[in-house]
């Protein structure tokens, strides 16, 4: 019993090391890009050229994308990362094929860019600089989530106007809705969170109805 015990344990785990991506799982939803940093320093990984955390409708997932810029840094790094922790949490890593982006066509035909906000960085191209906002109103139009953030400082969200809802899946229905905004700045960024988070929309009109949360999507 012993031996066959020690044999499974020298069994090497099966890694295809063609790949050029490591996944990381079991990460804290709070985990900023810093973390997974100094992750990385810490474990001295080789060859990292980005660190992307995975999004779903631009909310963490718990999920991490490492890349590299070599198939011969794969091996090492898994090794390395073995028994690693951020936080108080251990964590699994696993290499893995490219991850998909998070932009689509839109379901009406236009052919225009759908914000799932699904992925690595939530499918963004510019980073740290956008924000999410949910818990508004379901029909509530993109003018008026503008006019409503009026007092912040926002720039147009990939050519788009300043606040661009997040679609929902399909066949699915909310009575809130998710948007998507992208401040000048990321002090601008930070400061619409702090000011938005767990406030509620139009409680003159409104009540404690709809209460919105807020979090710079990285």
């Amino acid at each position: 019993m012993f031996k066959s015990t020690a044999i499974r344990r020298m069994i090497p785990r099966f890694v295809d090391e063609s790949r050029t991506h490591i996944q990381l799982r079991e990460l804290p939803r709070s985990a900023l890009l810093t973390d997974l940093r100094r992750l990385c320093i810490r474990n001295q990984l080789l060859g990292v050229t980005d660190v992307a955390i995975d999004y779903h409708r631009f909310l963490p997932t718990g999920r991490a994308y490492l890349t590299l810029a070599h198939t011969k840094h794969l091996q090492k790094n898994l090794q390395a990362l073995e028994k690693a922790s951020v936080g108080s949490l251990t964590i699994k890593a696993t290499s893995a094929p490219a991850p998909r982006s998070g932009h689509g066509l839109d379901r009406t035909g236009t052919q225009r860019k759908v914000f799932s906000g699904n992925g690595p960085h939530g499918g963004m191209s510019s980073r740290m600089k956008h924000v999410v906002i949910w818990g508004l109103p379901g029909k509530i139009s993109e003018e008026a989530v503008e006019n409503y953030l009026r007092d912040f400082r926002l720039d147009n969200v990939d050519g788009k106007i300043g606040a661009v809802k997040v679609e929902l899946p399909a066949n699915t229905f909310s009575l809130y809705s998710r948007y998507l905004v992208r401040p000048t700045s990321m002090p601008e960024a930070h400061r619409l969170v702090r000011k938005l988070h767990m406030t509620y929309y139009q409680p003159e009109h409104w009540g404690r109805r709809y209460q919105l949360r807020a979090r710079v999507v990285y």
